[in-house]
């Protein structure tokens, strides 16, 4: 009978630490572009593993597999798009405190959402997420961010008027 409750204790202990351990887990970083994402669902994702990068640049991976082939083609490879969310204008997405996010905004095979960043130590960022369904390829019907874009930090009317710029291709992407 001892030897039974020492058992059932012991499976019972261990079911709390895998339980607690799992909880303080943060979630796991293998999501991948897929049709079945909505554009609200891919910038969740991209900015929770921002939240959560690792030594390893494991968010900013993530977040790089997300970004559209343009996108790619205007940032470069994996190593220049690390060194430019660890740049002045991006560096508030990194293990961030929290995150707001504006209304999405859908025109045909085109979305943009506001994202509110407060940053470790307090101070408050806004960025404009600017996604792309895919036509063709390997990605194709999949929402991408074709940019991410540093926006003034916006007052509380403003948060629903923030538009896409005219001239993408001069902004900084992410």
């Amino acid at each position: 009978m001892e030897q039974l409750l020492i058992r059932h204790l012991a499976g019972l202990s261990l079911a709390i630490l895998a339980t607690l351990s799992t909880a303080a887990s943060p979630q796991p970083l293998d999501h991948m572009p897929s049709p079945e994402l909505d554009p609200s669902a891919v910038v969740r994702i991209q900015v929770e593993a921002l939240r959560n990068n690792s030594q390893l640049n494991e968010g900013i991976v993530l977040t790089y597999n997300f970004a559209s082939p343009g996108n790619k083609g205007f940032t470069g490879p994996l190593n220049r798009f690390i060194a430019m969310l660890n740049s002045a204008s991006y560096k508030q997405l990194l293990n961030h405190r929290s995150a707001r996010y504006g209304p999405l905004v859908v025109s045909d095979r085109e979305a943009r959402q506001i994202v509110i960043i407060t940053d470790m130590e307090g101070e408050v960022s806004a960025y404009q997420w600017l996604l792309e369904r895919q036509s063709g390829g390997k990605f194709k019907d999949c929402w991408m961010t074709a940019a991410v874009i540093p926006v003034k930090r916006p007052a509380q009317s403003e948060f629903l008027q923030v538009s896409i710029p005219q001239q993408r291709a001069s902004s900084p992407r992410a």
